[in-house]
């Protein structure tokens, strides 16, 4: 069975798409952030929930502009020989993977070894804060 052959023009449409949506969803979330919010609260319950919120929204809106600057990455690095290659071993990407995950910079093994390390770091942390700097 030939493996599938890696369309550069489809998935620079998708991350052109993917860029696009992001964009527009950037634009329609910028609600301002007001210091005098705090005395509209009913209790510190209230101020307390309002606080996760917006530290969620922060969040959600940090990893929306993460993945807006993968995507521009990844627009760039299209137009060089070795896109489609993974980063850490060498070895070809895979176009079905390029096509679910087109800003994508590692092949699946390399990628769930990536994550395997990341995990045992945050447990290592959460375990021994003070081992996790050194």
């Amino acid at each position: 069975m030939e493996k599938p052959k890696l369309d550069l023009k489809k998935i620079k449409k998708i991350l052109l798409k993917q860029k696009e949506e992001l964009e527009k969803d950037m634009k329609g979330n910028k609600a301002p952030i007001s210091e005098h919010e705090e005395s509209t609260f009913a209790d510190a319950n209230d101020l307390a929930t309002h606080d996760t919120d917006l530290s969620n929204d922060l969040s959600v809106k940090q990893l929306k502009v993460n993945q807006y600057n993968e995507i521009l990455d990844a627009l760039e690095r299209i137009e060089n020989p070795d896109f489609g290659i993974c980063e850490e071993c060498g070895i070809e990407i895979g176009a079905k993977r390029l096509e679910v995950y087109p800003a994508t910079r590692l092949c699946i093994a390399c990628q769930e070894e990536y994550e395997r390390t990341l995990k045992a770091k945050n447990l290592i942390s959460s375990v021994n804060p003070t081992k996790s700097s050194e």
